[in-house]
C-alpha cells in the first residue's frame, strides 16, 4: 500500500522525497503491476504537462580523438586505443549536417566534442551554425570544463544552453576532479544557459542509493531538460565486465527520476532512445551524428545513432505528437527576448 500511496502522491506533480524514490527503487519489480503502475504515473504526468509533446534533440559529434581523461565508459579515452587517430568535422560539414536537422525537424541542436578539443575553434564552429539555423533554436554545447570567462564566451557566440553532468563514478572511473563538473554547472547558469543534466553512465555496479544521490544533485542544480542514460558496453574496456542494465531497469530509474522532478523540467530525455522509457515518463530523445562516446563507428549514423525520422517513428509509436519548431526547454538567454 505504500508504493500505491506514493504514486498517488506524485500524480500532483510536487515531487517525491529521497525516502520515497529510494522505496520505489528498492522495492518495485520489473513485470510487476507495482512497475507498471509508477510507469502509468509518470507516463501520465509528461502527457500531462508537456501537451503530449515529444522532443528530438539532435546532436552532432565534431571529433574522434584520444582523450586524455580516458573515462573508463568511453570510446575516446586514449587509456583504451579505440579512437587511435583523430578526425574532425569541417566546420562547414558541421553547418550542413545542423541545417539537414532543423529541415527534417529537429528542436535543438547539440554540439559535442572530447575535452580536449580547442575551446577558440569550437566558438568559432558554433557562431557559423548559430547564423545558419533558426534564430530561436537552442543551440547547446556538450564540451569539457571550463569557468565563469568561457561560459560567458559560449552565450556571445549564440550558444542557449549546456548539457554537462557530474557522472556516475566521476573521479573515479574517469581523470575528472567532481567539483570542477560542479563549477562548470554553476559557470554555465550564472551566465544564463540553460542546463541540460543526465543520471549517467548507469551501470549495474551503481547502487540504488548512489543512483538516487545524482537525481537529487541533478534536481539542486534546477535543469530544463532531466535525463537517464545507461552505460553503454564497449567490448574490450575494464569496466565492460560489469555488463549493462536492461531497457526496462532504466525505465524503473526513469520514472522514478520523472517523480522526483514533478513540475520543475521543460522536458524529460532518456538515452539511447528505447520503447520502455517513452512509456515511463520520458518525451525527449536524440538523434545523432558523427563521432559518438558510446560506438566504436567513426560516423554514429552508420552504427548506433538514430536519425530525426527514426525518433519521429519512436514517438508516434508510443502515441506522442512531434513537437513542432524550436524547443522551448534549453533557449537560455533567448527565453526572456523581446521577439
Amino acid at each position: 500500500m505504500k508504493i500505491e500511496s506514493i504514486l498517488k502522491q506524485a500524480e500532483s506533480g510536487d515531487g517525491i522525497s529521497r525516502e520515497e524514490a529510494l522505496t520505489l527503487l528498492k522495492e518495485i519489480k520489473p513485470k510487476s503491476k507495482e512497475m507498471y503502475l509508477l510507469m502509468h504515473t509518470a507516463d501520465h504526468l509528461s502527457r500531462r504537462q508537456f501537451n503530449n509533446k515529444g522532443e528530438i534533440h539532435a546532436q552532432i559529434g565534431l571529433n574522434w580523438a584520444p582523450c586524455s581523461k580516458s573515462c573508463e565508459f568511453c570510446v575516446f579515452a586514449e587509456k583504451h586505443g579505440i579512437a587511435s587517430k583523430t578526425i574532425e568535422l569541417t566546420e562547414d560539414e558541421v553547418v550542413r549536417r545542423a541545417k539537414n536537422f532543423e529541415n527534417a525537424g529537429a528542436n535543438a541542436i547539440f554540439l559535442m566534442t572530447t575535452a580536449d578539443y580547442e575551446f577558440s575553434r569550437f566558438l568559432e564552429i558554433g557562431k557559423s551554425v548559430r547564423k545558419a539555423i533558426n534564430p530561436n533554436m537552442p543551440l547547446v554545447a556538450n564540451i569539457g570544463d571550463f569557468g565563469p570567462g568561457e561560459a560567458h564566451e559560449l552565450v556571445e557566440a549564440g550558444f542557449t544552453a549546456v548539457y554537462h553532468v557530474l557522472r556516475l563514478g566521476e573521479g573515479v572511473n574517469t581523470r575528472i576532479d567532481p567539483s570542477m563538473r560542479i563549477r562548470t554547472i554553476k559557470s554555465a547558469k550564472d551566465a544564463g544557459l540553460d542546463l541540460s543534466f543526465c543520471v549517467e553512465p548507469i551501470g549495474p555496479e551503481h547502487s540504488i542509493e548512489e543512483i538516487v544521490d545524482r537525481i537529487f544533485l541533478g534536481k539542486d542544480l534546477e535543469p530544463t531538460v532531466m535525463a537517464t542514460m545507461r552505460r553503454i558496453t564497449i567490448p574490450g574496456t575494464p569496466i565492460s565486465a560489469h555488463g549493462q542494465i536492461s531497457e526496462i531497469e532504466l525505465a524503473k530509474i526513469e520514472a522514478v527520476t520523472r517523480l522526483v522532478m514533478g513540475k520543475n523540467i521543460m522536458a524529460m530525455g532518456v538515452h539511447e532512445p528505447n520503447m520502455p522509457s517513452l512509456l515511463a515518463g520520458c518525451n525527449q530523445i536524440y538523434a545523432e551524428t558523427g563521432p559518438n562516446p558510446r560506438d566504436t563507428e567513426e560516423e554514429t549514423s552508420k552504427g548506433r545513432g538514430r536519425s530525426v525520422e527514426e525518433c519521429k517513428q519512436m514517438l508516434w509509436e508510443v502515441g506522442y505528437e512531434t513537437f513542432v519548431g524550436p524547443a522551448k526547454s534549453l533557449q537560455g538567454p533567448l527565453r526572456n527576448r523581446t521577439r
